[in-house]
């Protein structure tokens, strides 16, 4: 076809009108949509129609249609008797989340050359510990081969003929076994199992217990392109070059793909890294570089070999290698460390803030652990490529670009702020996580969910006005909440064994409530208790493994002391072994209060609903109105079994309130009977500061989560947050913001949405008219403008619409530049009422912008279109790597699923690119279950539930199990909601909401 003939849109007639003399009928076979160079084509008649393939006569169409309505009312009738009763709206449960997940069962043990595998465990033999490792890689960037040569230096535990270690996609061309005499033992054979991704190596002789040995391999594999163990990335020079580097990624079981080792984090050993490259690059690794040597007559001519010194004993995971011909920038800490950050040396200026930061939160956590850093050095580098958002590597701490650099100019408040924490969580892990090590992954939540604790502690240090602990409770205790909600949670301890099953628990219940728990164990403890147990734990433990229970022994240790010991393992054992968290309920009999609890679940599922056995022991702590400024904490547990379980106390007859969990710094949601909700109601309408911040967003979530699973009225949050009007404080906004996008969102197709957006439109306005566009404010007073601009806009504010679009034009015509705070709301407004112009603007400009922060504000704006082509188009583009790179996939996915006019493309997309999907991010990577949560979990209608049961049904997602469970149960809960509440929610809205 010649572009002539192509459909374009008519850029003076508005963003949904065409040419239509320009419109070509198709009689041909449909073509795909098209995508040449980078830019978008214009067939979008291909797109929204088929060709028709067939004519008939009209008797002929009669007919057809004749007997297509008596087979739809055959099947409708068939359908009404024997559809499953959970296809609509389930009373109290009867769906069971769990059913259509394939679970593929492990093949038999039988090696890759037929034989049967000796060893049939997911596990290594303790009968062998590795020492020392000393590893030689030579990663090509040219033709992406890697060889490598290694020693293993191990001692044995048990007798043993046979050695066992992880191997994935290597091969070895030399195996050597020898005994402290450096004398050979002969090997007999050599198997691979890549399922439990083994190779296993069988001796002449018995290895005896007590003395050492060393294995030499030599071994070749490929430089990977998946962004797991070492893999190969690149970034555009401003020449226009485009250059490549090698970086690795090996938590939690990728080491293994890089170099054979035992890839089990209890296995910790001294590493010595060899690395050869070609002149012009630099080789980074965990220690500092020893020395170099010409190796060009052994590996090839014009290579040389970086030597690094020997580490500290680690675990594998946190082996790190980058070569690369980036530029630095560097300070010296207080205690002489080098604290350096990497990028390429047209970005190193975007680093400076960054690394202010890291040097103070080093600082401040050498002085917090009470243990001074073992390494020489920290390196911290930008990766063009990077799955996660950062990885800890002891001494070399990989990032994304955009969770280290960013330009001063065009950065926002909340994404600086998304940096300095980022940073801080990866600085923590130095001490909590490298020096100290989980013993298995089971309690990953023990380093990961402390580090997401301690980024806040440490951010809050060096930046006390940006009230960071307030945000703690909206950015980790919230979003816990909401997953650990559904019977399809998993506690934080929890059993896993194979590669999928760990990557699986890299997940909010990991971070997030492993974070929140530990926040809780510090208000009851006190800051300086919980500090001193730390540092007990770190001293006892250091380069060693530990688990929970080793962590509560010395926090334990730490009460001794005090007035009223804790025991902590008793209270936090309730806390980590199960799944969920209580739902306390107050009840008030004249100057009583009786206090119960159990188990909250969203959808309360017949076959797995909550688990009436649960208790927790649960540090209740409430204020009253006859002492609004006292905090009072009393402990939900028998006084002489010390089993957790309801319990009464008194209260003055002349309370009028009581508010519990205060500040929310409780891993627990609270309901009330019906009067004292209402007191309280009462007091946020006349007198909100009477409750701090903390105390005010947590009763919006309760109160909306409580309704949500139909717990409470759901007028009552509705009425609750009428009291928005006077709010000024983000805390609260952010809270009730959160839920009524989530309202909006399935109230889509419902006539209560226009008065929802009335209502939203009323809350917002005096703060919106107070604040405005001007963003020279505070920083927390920013990300207040941000949330209140950004509703305004949402639920269609006129003048705040009208004001972004004017932003917006004076933009693109190049008159002003935007204000950083402010930039992405009007990016996404104007490709939102715009066209097409405005969209291949704002997409040009992403591909041009060399700002990592600006490139993540405009691949969420473009997801903001109202025509469906142009999400279409867009969506093709992430999923062809069009100019987006592999791990912003999950950006673009999650930006056009919010999207109402996009929602169903992406579940369409995800369907018909499932197999590119799996290709691209394997079956063993967190992305899977990310991607499946953000394509459908948003879903309410039965229609869509049996959709997305009926794809899955025979398709196997691996380490996306759970969180496809997860977003079947999601999908309940919003069905259950709507059926149960949608009349009322149109009735009190219409009542409550101002005409517009």
């Amino acid at each position: 076809m010649d572009s002539s003939a192509r459909r374009r849109p008519d850029r003076n007639a508005g963003p949904n009108a065409y040419h239509e003399d320009e419109v070509t009928v198709l009689t041909g076979p449909s073509k795909s949509v098209g995508i040449e160079d980078g830019k978008i084509n214009y067939e979008k008649g291909e797109f929204y129609t088929n060709p028709p393939v067939a004519t008939c006569s009209r008797r002929q169409a009669v007919f057809i249609i004749g007997l297509i309505l008596v087979t739809l009312l055959t099947c409708s009738l068939i359908i009404a008797f024997v559809r499953p009763s959970h296809c609509g709206h389930v009373d109290e449960g009867g769906l069971d989340f769990h059913e259509d997940v394939i679970i593929t069962p492990p093949p038999e043990a039988i090696a890759t050359n037929g034989e049967p595998f000796p060893w049939n465990d997911v596990r290594l033999p303790d009968s062998i510990v590795p020492l020392r490792y000393s590893v030689v890689l030579h990663p090509n960037l040219t033709t992406l081969f890697l060889r490598g040569q290694m020693e293993v230096v191990f001692a044995v535990q048990k007798e043993t003929n046979f050695i066992v270690f992880h191997g994935k996609d290597v091969t070895l061309t030399v195996v050597m076994v020898k005994d402290k005499n450096m004398r050979e033992i002969l090997t007999t054979r050599t198997l691979y199992y890549p399922y439990h991704q083994q190779i296993y190596i069988e001796l002449k002789n018995y290895l005896q217990p007590g003395n050492n040995y060393s294995l030499a391999l030599r071994y070749e594999g490929m430089v990977r392109t998946d962004l797991e163990g070492l893999y190969l990335s690149s970034y555009k020079a401003p020449s226009g070059m485009k250059r490549y580097l090698v970086t690795t990624h090996f938590q939690p079981t990728s080491a293994r793909s890089a170099f054979p080792c035992w890839d089990e984090p209890n296995y910790k050993a001294r590493f010595k890294i060899g690395a050869v490259r070609q002149r012009n690059y630099v080789a980074l690794s965990n220690m500092p570089l020893d020395n170099t040597e010409d190796v060009s007559i052994f590996w090839g001519s014009g290579l040389v070999q970086d030597n690094f010194h020997e580490s500290v004993a680690m675990s594998t995971y946190l082996v790190a290698l980058v070569v690369s011909d980036y530029g630095r920038i560097q300070e010296v800490t207080k205690t002489g460390v080098t604290l350096s950050i990497y990028a390429p040396p047209h970005m190193t200026n975007q680093a400076e803030f960054a690394l202010k930061a890291a040097v103070k939160l080093f600082d401040y956590f050498q002085s917090f652990f009470g243990f001074s850093y073992p390494l020489p050095k920290l390196d911290l580098i930008s990766m063009p490529d990077f799955a996660a958002g950062a990885m800890e590597n002891w001494g070399l701490a990989v990032f994304r670009e955009s969770a280290l650099l960013m330009d001063n100019n065009t950065t926002s408040s909340s994404a600086k702020q998304r940096v300095v924490l980022i940073i801080a969580h990866e600085i923590a892990h130095q001490w909590f996580g490298n020096l100290v090590t989980m013993k298995w992954w089971d309690d990953l939540w023990l380093s990961e969910g402390f580090a997401s604790f301690a980024e806040y502690i440490g951010v809050h240090h060096i930046f006390p006005e940006w009230a960071m602990m307030d945000q703690f409770i909206h950015s980790k205790t919230m979003p816990a909440l909401r997953t650990d909600a559904l019977s399809t949670s998993h506690p934080v301890s929890v059993s896993v064994a194979d590669p999928i099953e760990i990557e699986a628990i890299f997940d909010t219940i990991s971070y997030n409530k492993g974070a929140s728990i530990l926040y809780m164990l510090q208000r009851v403890l006190g800051e300086e208790i919980m500090r001193r147990g730390l540092m007990l734990y770190l001293e006892r433990h250091q380069y060693g493994n530990a688990n929970m229970d080793d962590l509560w022994h010395a926090l334990s240790l730490g009460t001794l002391n005090s007035s009223h010991p804790v025991p902590v393992k008793d209270m936090m054992d309730t806390w980590t072994h199960q799944l969920g968290y209580p739902l306390v309920t107050l009840r008030r009999h004249g100057n009583m209060i009786h206090a119960s609890q159990k188990h909250f679940l969203l959808v309360n599922s017949s076959s797995h609903g909550a688990n009436s056995s649960h208790k927790w022991h649960v540090p209740l702590s409430f204020t009253t109105s006859a002492a609004p400024n006292i905090e009072t904490q009393i402990w939900m547990r028998d006084p002489l079994s010390l089993r957790a379980s309801d319990i009464n106390f008194e209260i003055p007859m002349n309370v009028s309130w009581i508010k519990a969990n205060v500040n929310a710094s409780g891993y627990y949601r609270v309901n009330y009977e019906p009067a004292i909700w209402q007191s309280l109601i009462r007091v946020l309408a006349n007198q909100p500061t009477t409750f701090s911040p903390a105390d005010r967003a947590q009763l919006i979530d309760d109160a909306f989560t409580l309704a949500w699973a139909g717990m409470l009225n759901v007028t009552v949050p509705l009425t609750l947050s009428q009291y928005l009007v006077n709010e000024t404080d983000y805390l609260p906004w952010s809270t009730a913001l959160t839920h009524l996008r989530k309202l909006d969102t399935v109230l889509s197709i419902r006539t209560a949405r226009r008065s929802l957006h009335c209502f939203v439109r009323h809350l917002v306005t005096p703060l919106y008219s107070i604040m405005g566009w001007t963003t020279k404010v505070p920083h927390i007073q920013s990300l207040l403008q941000r949330e209140i601009l950004e509703a305004a806009v949402y639920f269609g504010l006129s003048s705040a619409v009208n004001e972004a679009r004017r932003l917006f034009t004076q933009w693109m015509s190049g008159q002003m530049q935007l204000p950083p705070d402010i930039r992405d709301i009007v990016y996404s407004t104007g490709i939102k009422y715009g066209g097409w112009t405005e969209w291949d603007y704002c997409w040009q400009r992403y591909k041009e912008t060399t700002v990592p922060d600006e490139r993540l504000n405009f691949l969420r704006a473009l997801a903001a279109s109202n025509d469906p082509w142009i999400l279409q188009q867009y969506l093709d583009f992430a999923m062809e790597r069009n100019s987006i790179r592999v791990q912003d996939i999950r950006t673009v996915v999650e930006s056009v699923a919010r999207n109402p006019v996009g929602s169903l493309l992406v579940w369409r997309q995800l369907q018909t690119r499932w197999n590119m999907i799996e290709v691209t991010f394997g079956r063993a990577s967190f992305t899977i279950g990310r991607l499946i949560v953000a394509a459908v979990s948003h879903f309410h209608d039965p229609l869509d539930l049996k959709s997305v049961q009926t794809f899955f049904r025979n398709v196997n997602v691996g380490s996306g199990k759970r969180s496809l469970m997860q977003s079947l149960e999601l999908i309940q809960a919003n069905i259950n909601f709507l059926s149960k509440n949608d009349r009322q929610l149109e009735q009190w809205l219409s009542r409550n909401s101002p005409r517009c």
